[in-house]
């Protein structure tokens, strides 16, 4: 396969990404563009986007001189994908212009945070792999609860988050000082799992009437806050086992280099 052959294979390979991270709404379809499911929403879109370029920039092989040119195109699929898939795929959007108008804007600006990065994460520094891909690994549970009818078991949620992190960490480092870099991944994680919960609330206050404002928006910054100390939001258990297997797997890597 020839160097341009990989190049137009980019676009393809990232729609593709982007249509496993979707794949919930094809599976069991849900009114993604109406307010009570924005959480969802910004789970799907982020994750998605995530995976979309992740898969192109690994799948690029390119030198570096070609990373900006396998970062557009990269960003060609994602969008492309994301626009099909929320045009044929979201359902029913709200009665409400302005409500409608807001949503998309939000599935827009996940979807670049997320394309972000996977391009990060697949043409940057290993190091970087942690911090960018955290808050989409923690989405992984409800993208599975999303093809599946009824509620997931705690214990399969921890089971499924302690994967997700074990995978984006183990294989962001590749030397022990790169460990650091699981600090700022623990932060991203646990502040987008805050977020999703306070975007619940926010969604069902929209859909009761209430008009986005900075009212609304400020004294939800205080409900973050309380979600953010509130143990249950994080599924610990889950975090704390994908520390403990990680931090395993990275010793027993490393253990010619880390031997005195």
């Amino acid at each position: 396969m020839t160097e341009r052959t990989r190049l137009w294979m980019v676009p393809l390979v990232a729609a593709a990404g982007w249509g496993v991270g979707f794949l919930p709404q094809i599976v069991q379809p849900q009114p993604l563009l109406l307010a009570p499911m924005v959480a969802e929403l910004v789970s799907f879109t982020l994750l998605a986007a995530a995976l979309g370029g992740l898969a192109a920039g690994l799948a690029a092989g390119l030198r570096p001189d070609r990373r900006l040119l396998s970062a557009a195109l990269a960003g060609v699929g994602v969008v492309g994908a994301a626009y099909l898939g929320l045009t044929f795929a979201a359902g029913p959007a709200a009665a409400n212009p302005s409500t409608a108008t807001q949503l998309i804007a939000v599935a827009a600006i996940t979807t670049a945070a997320g394309l972000i990065a996977g391009i990060a994460a697949s043409l940057g520094p290993y190091v970087l792999r942690a911090p960018m891909l955290a808050a989409p690994a923690v989405c992984v549970p409800l993208w599975l609860d999303g093809m599946l009818s009824g509620d997931l078991p705690s214990s399969v949620i921890d089971a499924l988050l302690a994967a997700a992190l074990v995978t984006v960490l183990v294989t962001s480092v590749r030397r022990a000082v790169d460990v650091v870099a699981w600090v700022p991944a623990w932060i991203l994680g646990w502040a987008m799992q805050t977020l999703l919960t306070v975007l619940v609330a926010i969604g069902v206050l929209i859909q009761e009437g209430r008009s986005v404002d900075a009212g609304l928006l400020s004294s939800h910054l205080v409900y973050f806050h309380e979600r953010w100390n509130e143990p249950a939001v994080h599924y610990p258990a889950g975090w704390a086992l994908a520390g403990v297997l990680a931090l395993a797997l990275v010793a027993w890597r490393l253990r010619d280099n880390l031997r005195v």
